[in-house]
């Protein structure tokens, strides 16, 4: 489509160099992407250069993603053809290339101390903009061109594009023509792009930036890009069965930003709970049970000369008032600071004294005698204000006595949280088994399936991950065996201190090895989802089953296959 711009600059007199193609058109996009998401870093008040660091991470791994994406498609032919043209000639997956993107970013902000979240939510625009700039840019190129449509909309590319070429190969035109006019797949997706962009960048407005930008964006994207692959036309892009690839990501991506709107509601009810064990907290406060109750004041008349007599369980009021001393209709007051003395003598022709003197080492009781003695048969007093106050109650802090501040106290042993430790670690290691079994298909025999699996861990919070790998799998029938490859994409969240859920979906290629001569081996292509719960029992071992797992594989020579794949686990992470 380049040549037709080339054609109609030079017919008006300008020079054909000014008709962009499809590396210019990525070049402006990763300009223009860069300058909104700075502009929005330094409105946002973020760290600017640390999520310019994480901008280049993700261009990087967006080009890397977008080759890798396709030469695990290309795999396949490049070994049963053992020839490296397959891998040489693979294009770029925007799918890959977005994955991978953001996976690189999301790791140099963790290792910048910052979340992931807010700089995917600022990329949007860049999202928005990637994706209409990058679209043209392949409609001028030619390629991921849609079926033949006989609607006024249809395009017609030229000689010697891919879908002239490719028409010519199956009979529709004659070589050297051009395409039968088709649909620009290439403007659907481009105007999927820059509208989920503009409508996703609304949440922009406000200040959250909690990854609700970027999810509706996702949302938005992979829904309109399921759609306009039902009329992709271009040969080149791997069909399993009656979906696409980009198909099966888009419906991986859809489950996967249902299932974190879902986690994102628990919020605030666990948020509730905490603001209402924080309020209980404060009405009723564990310091109120350390005061002491103030004394009543109900005494019974005694004979003259001796102290007046309580009723049965309380305790006789002060002789007599006296400066500075407390009565037990009043709070008492403070004790004096003095230095030790002794106890002063009673009166002349006093009773002795009868409270025993203090401990050795310790200060006298510090106020002086003419408190009446405790009745009979009651305790001496121990605490620092004198007689007739009781005493604290059980566990209390006595009257006058300093309480220890909390930075004082020595720590409380926490207990043990495997979960969260085990969350911590970065690398994993994995065996599982379990059963394989294709329900109604008959000529598929039902086996056994053994996966060993290494995953790189990234943890979101103290009790969430996301982990990514590579597993390698063995499935055994009496017929037929199968090694696989897949790459685990896995959500982990803890339900507690010894337990946890993931979710995983995991792109694969298998490779179907029959036991019988009459049939040839054969290639698979597809992607499990799988529903599972782990049990860390310490911080670097778990065990765990996986009740739901489910798998579709297919290609050119195996039809659309549908697998339940139970499945029992242990995993390690060394470090």
């Amino acid at each position: 489509m380049r040549s037709l711009v080339v054609a109609w600059l030079e017919r008006h007199g300008l020079p054909g160099w000014l008709a962009p193609d499809y590396m210019v058109m990525v070049g402006l996009a990763a300009l223009l992407g860069a300058i909104a998401t700075q502009r929005l870093s330094r409105r946002d008040g973020a760290d600017a250069g640390l999520e310019g660091r994480a901008l280049l991470a993700a261009y990087a791994g967006a080009l890397a993603g977008g080759y890798v994406f396709e030469w695990l498609r290309a795999l396949p032919e490049a070994l049963l053809s053992r020839s490296l043209d397959p891998l040489l000639h693979a294009g770029r997956a925007a799918y890959g290339g977005l994955l991978m993107g953001a996976l690189a970013a999301a790791w140099v902000l963790r290792r910048g101390g910052a979340t992931a979240l807010p700089f995917l939510d600022r990329a949007v625009p860049l999202c928005g903009i990637s994706y209409g700039f990058v679209r043209t840019g392949c409609f001028l190129a030619g390629c991921d061109y849609g079926k033949p449509t006989a609607g006024f909309f249809g395009v017609r590319f030229p000689a010697g594009s891919p879908a002239a070429l490719d028409h010519a190969s199956l009979g529709w035109v004659p070589q050297g023509a051009p395409s039968l006019p088709v649909h620009p797949t290439q403007l659907y997706e481009a105007v999927v792009g820059l509208v989920a962009g503009v409508v996703a960048s609304l949440w922009l407005l406000g200040p959250r930036r909690d990854g609700r930008a970027f999810g509706t964006w996702i949302a938005l994207y992979a829904t309109g890009r399921f759609c306009v692959e039902m009329v992709r036309g271009d040969a080149s892009r791997g069909t399993y069965g009656p979906l696409s690839s980009a198909q099966l990501v888009s419906i991986v991506l859809l489950v996967g930003v249902g299932a974190a709107v879902v986690l994102a509601r628990k919020g605030p009810r666990l948020s509730l709970a905490s603001a209402m064990l924080a309020a209980a907290a404060l009405v009723v406060p564990e310091e109120a049970a350390a005061q002491p109750a103030k004394p009543t004041g109900t005494t019974t008349q005694a004979p003259a000369g001796q102290p007046p007599k309580q009723p049965a369980g309380q305790t006789p009021p002060a002789a007599g008032p006296k400066a500075g001393a407390a009565t037990p209709s009043s709070v008492p007051p403070p004790p004096p600071v003095q230095q030790a003395q002794p106890y002063p003598p009673p009166p002349q022709g006093g009773t002795a004294y009868p409270y025993p003197p203090p401990a050795q080492g310790a200060a006298p009781y510090p106020y002086p005698y003419p408190y009446p003695p405790p009745p009979q048969g009651a305790a001496p007093y121990p605490y620092p204000y004198p007689y007739p106050y009781p005493p604290p109650p059980p566990g209390g802090t006595p009257t006058g006595v300093r309480s220890v501040p909390a930075e004082e106290l020595p720590p409380e042993e926490k207990p043990a949280d495997p979960q969260k430790e085990y969350n911590k670690l970065r690398f994993g290691i994995g065996l599982a088994g379990g059963g394989y079994f294709a329900p109604g298909r008959f000529a598929v025999k039902d086996g056994a399936l053994v996966d060993l699996e290494a995953t790189y861990r990234i943890a979101t919070g103290s009790r969430q991950r996301f982990e990514i790998g590579l597993e390698g799998r063995f499935v055994g029938t009496n017929d037929a065996a199968q090694w696989g490859i897949g790459v685990p994409l896995r959500f982990v969240t803890g339900l507690g201190r010894y337990a946890e859920i993931d979710f995983t979906t995991m792109p694969f290629y298998s490779r179907v090895v029959f036991d019988s001569a009459y049939f040839e081996p054969a290639n698979g292509f597809g992607a499990r989802f799988q529903l599972g719960f782990g049990f860390p029992l310490t911080s670097h071992f778990a065990i765990g089953f996986t009740p739901l797992g489910f798998g579709i594989m297919g290609s050119g020579s195996v039809h659309t296959l549908f697998t339940y794949e139970p499945r029992f686990w242990v995993k390690v992470a060394p470090f």
